[in-house]
C-alpha cells in the first residue's frame, strides 16, 4: 500500500503521546483545567493512531494477513468506542438520557457486541487465547452499554464514572501498544536470555495492561462510586471539577 511506512510512523508518533499524556492527565487533578486540556490533547492522539490504524489494517488484509487485519479492526473498535464514551460522558453529564438516545450510542453498542463475537469465533476457531479472551472487552462493553440505557446510572456522579472508565479501556489500548510493539526485542531477549516462557511473552505485553485497567477501576470505585443515586433525585449532575 502506498504511503504504508508514513501510516505507521503516524501510528508510533501518536502513541507515544497517547501514552505520556494519558499519565500525565491520570495525575493531574481531575477535573481541573490542566486535565482537561491534556486529556483532550490524549484524545487527539487516540485519534491519530485510529486515523493511521485503518490503513494498516487495510494494508495487513490485501497483503494476505487476514487474521492480523481482523483483530487490529477489532482493537480500533473497541478503542474508539472508548473515545466516544470518554467524551460524550463529559459533554452531556447533566443529562444521561440524551446520552443514550444518540444514534451512535445504539451505533457503538451494536457494533463493540458484533466485533467481540467476531473475534470470540476466530478465536475458538484457531483455539487462539490471546483472542478468546480480549473478544470479551468487546461483549461486555455492548452490554454494559444496553443495561445503562435500560437502567440508568446508579450513582449521581455516573459521567465521573463513565469517564473513567472509558479512559482506562484508553489506556489499556496505548499500554497494550507499547509492551506489545515497543517492548518487542525486551521479550525476544528474555525468551533467549532468562528462559522465559514465549507464551508469556506472548500474553502478557496483553492481558496485563487489562488487569492493571481492572484494578486502578476497583481503586477509582472506591473514590468515586460511593454516592448512590436516591430514586427521588433529580438526573441531572453537578459538574466535573466540583467532586473531590
Amino acid at each position: 500500500m502506498p504511503g504504508y511506512r508514513l501510516f505507521v510512523v503516524l501510528h508510533v508518533v501518536s502513541g507515544v503521546v497517547a501514552l505520556l499524556t494519558f499519565w500525565v492527565a491520570a495525575w493531574l487533578k481531575k477535573g481541573s483545567p490542566r486535565h482537561r486540556l491534556v486529556g483532550r490533547a490524549f484524545l487527539i492522539a487516540m485519534g491519530g493512531i485510529l486515523a493511521s490504524g485503518m490503513p494498516m489494517s487495510a494494508h495487513f488484509l490485501f497483503t494476505g494477513r487476514s487474521v492480523a487485519a481482523v483483530f487490529l479492526g477489532y482493537l480500533l473498535v473497541i478503542t474508539a468506542q472508548a473515545m466516544w464514551m470518554a467524551w460524550r460522558a463529559v459533554t452531556d453529564k447533566r443529562d444521561w438520557r440524551a446520552m443514550v438516545a444518540r444514534p451512535a450510542w445504539r451505533a457503538w453498542s451494536w457494533a463493540a457486541m458484533g466485533a467481540g463475537l467476531g473475534v470470540l469465533a476466530l478465536g475458538v476457531a484457531r483455539a487462539e487465547p490471546l483472542f478468546m479472551g480480549f473478544s470479551t472487552i468487546g461483549l461486555l462493553l455492548g452490554v454494559q452499554m444496553r443495561q445503562f440505557a435500560r437502567r440508568g446510572p446508579k450513582h449521581a456522579n455516573w459521567h465521573v464514572i463513565q469517564h473513567y472508565q472509558a479512559m482506562l479501556g484508553c489506556g489499556i489500548a496505548t499500554h497494550v501498544a507499547f509492551l506489545g510493539i515497543a517492548m518487542r526485542p525486551v521479550w525476544a531477549w528474555l525468551r533467549t536470555n532468562a528462559a522465559l516462557p514465549e507464551q508469556v511473552a506472548q500474553l502478557f505485553p496483553w492481558f496485563a495492561p487489562v488487569a492493571v485497567a481492572v484494578l486502578a477501576g476497583l481503586w477509582l470505585d472506591r473514590k468515586y462510586a460511593r454516592p448512590r443515586m436516591r430514586r427521588d433525585a433529580p438526573l441531572s449532575t453537578p459538574a466535573f471539577r466540583s467532586l473531590p
